[in-house]
C-alpha cells in the first residue's frame, strides 16, 4: 500500500490526523503510530474513549488445550501458536484475554470487585505497552502525539498518559501547537444512559469548556479537541433508545435522533475556533460547518480492526484548508 500523501505539511502549513474510539484495539493503535508516516502528519491525535470494554477468559484445560467465547463464538485452541492467534484477534477487536482456569473463572464470575479489579488491571497494562510503542517508534521523529481519555475511560487513564515522556495530553489543557495553532481538549461529555465516568450534566460541561475558551488567543487559530460532537450537528446521530437501552424502531429501521452536547455548540458558535475535532458517535462520521468552525467526526469501526480519521491541512495563512476522511 502506498503512503495516502507524500511528506509532511509545507513550510506554510501543518497536518494533523485526528481519530477517536479506538477502544483497546491493539491494531488500530498501531495504524495511529503509523499516521505520520503514511499521512505525512507532523501532528497525530486520539480524541478519547482509549480503552475496551470487555474481559474475554480462556480457560486453560488440563490437556493443555483452551477455549474461549469471542464475538459469540466459542474457539478452541489446541497449540501454543493457536492460543497467540486468539489473543491477538481479541486484542485487535478491543478486548483483553485472560487466561484462566476454570475453577478460578467461577470465583471470580461471582466477585464483581474482584472483575472491576481484573479489569483495571489489564487496562493498565494495555496502556503501558501503548505508551513503550509510541516512544519506539516516534522518538526523535519530531512528530507532536497528542492522546486523551474520553467519557469511557477510566480516571486512571489520565495518570497513565501523564507518565509518558512523549504523548502530550490535552484534556482539560490548552496546547500550543506549530504555525501558532492553539488546542485545547476535553474529554467530559454530556449525560448517557451508561453512566460513564465523564459524563456530567450540560451546565457543568460548560463551566468546564468557559475557562479553557477563555485563555484562547486567537480563535482563529484554534483547535477545539471536544470527545463529544455539538448537539444536532449532523456528527450526533445515534439510535434513539427505550427505557430498557433498547432501539426504538421504525418502520425503516431504529429511529436516529441527535445526542450531542448543548453545551459544546454554544461554545463552538460563541468562541468560533477554526476546527473542532470529536468522536463519541461511532456511526455519525462526517465534516460539517457551524458557523465559520469546521466540525469533524471521523467515527469508528475498530472492533473491525478498522482506523477511521481524518487528515486535515491547517494553513498558515487562510486556516483550514482541506478535511478528508480517511480509513485503514
Amino acid at each position: 500500500m502506498k503512503p495516502y500523501l507524500l511528506g509532511r505539511g509545507t513550510k506554510a502549513s501543518v497536518r494533523l490526523y485526528f481519530c477517536s474510539d479506538i477502544h483497546g484495539s491493539e491494531v488500530c493503535w498501531r495504524k495511529f503510530l503509523a499516521a505520520p508516516a503514511f499521512y505525512g502528519a507532523d501532528v497525530i491525535v486520539v480524541g478519547g474513549d482509549i480503552t475496551g470494554k470487555f474481559i474475554v477468559p480462556i480457560q486453560r484445560e488440563r490437556n493443555g488445550h483452551a477455549q474461549a467465547e469471542f464475538l459469540g463464538v466459542v474457539r478452541r485452541t489446541r497449540t501454543e501458536a493457536d492460543l497467540a492467534t486468539l489473543k491477538r484477534r481479541i486484542a485487535d477487536a478491543g478486548q483483553y484475554a485472560y487466561e484462566t482456569t476454570s475453577e478460578e473463572y467461577a470465583v471470580l464470575a461471582a466477585d464483581p470487585t474482584a472483575i472491576d479489579g481484573l479489569f483495571q488491571r489489564l487496562v493498565a497494562e494495555r496502556i503501558s505497552g501503548w505508551l513503550q510503542m509510541a516512544d519506539d517508534r516516534l522518538r526523535d521523529s519530531g512528530v507532536r502525539c497528542l492522546v486523551s481519555g474520553g467519557n469511557d475511560d477510566f480516571f486512571s487513564v489520565d495518570e497513565a498518559l501523564s507518565r509518558s515522556s512523549l504523548i502530550e495530553d490535552p484534556n482539560g489543557r490548552r496546547l500550543d501547537l506549530p504555525d501558532d495553532v492553539e488546542m485545547i481538549g476535553m474529554g467530559y461529555g454530556n449525560l448517557t444512559p451508561w453512566a460513564c465516568p465523564r459524563d456530567i450534566p450540560e451546565d457543568e460541561l460548560a463551566a468546564r469548556i468557559a475557562p479553557l475558551a477563555e485563555a484562547i488567543r486567537n480563535p482563529s487559530r484554534a483547535v477545539f479537541n471536544f470527545h463529544v460532537p455539538p448537539f444536532d450537528s449532523g456528527l450526533d446521530t445515534a439510535p434513539k433508545l427505550d427505557a430498557q437501552l433498547r432501539m426504538t424502531m421504525t418502520g425503516s429501521g431504529p429511529e436516529m435522533v441527535p445526542v450531542g452536547s448543548t453545551a459544546v455548540r454554544d461554545a463552538i458558535i460563541r468562541y468560533r475556533p477554526m476546527l473542532a475535532l470529536h468522536g463519541h458517535i461511532h456511526e455519525s462520521k462526517g465534516v460539517r460547518q457551524v458557523g465559520p468552525t469546521t466540525v469533524v467526526n471521523p467515527g469508528s469501526e475498530y472492533a473491525e480492526g478498522v482506523l477511521n480519521g481524518a487528515v486535515i491541512e491547517i494553513d498558515r495563512k487562510v486556516g483550514v484548508r482541506s478535511v478528508q476522511l480517511v480509513s485503514g
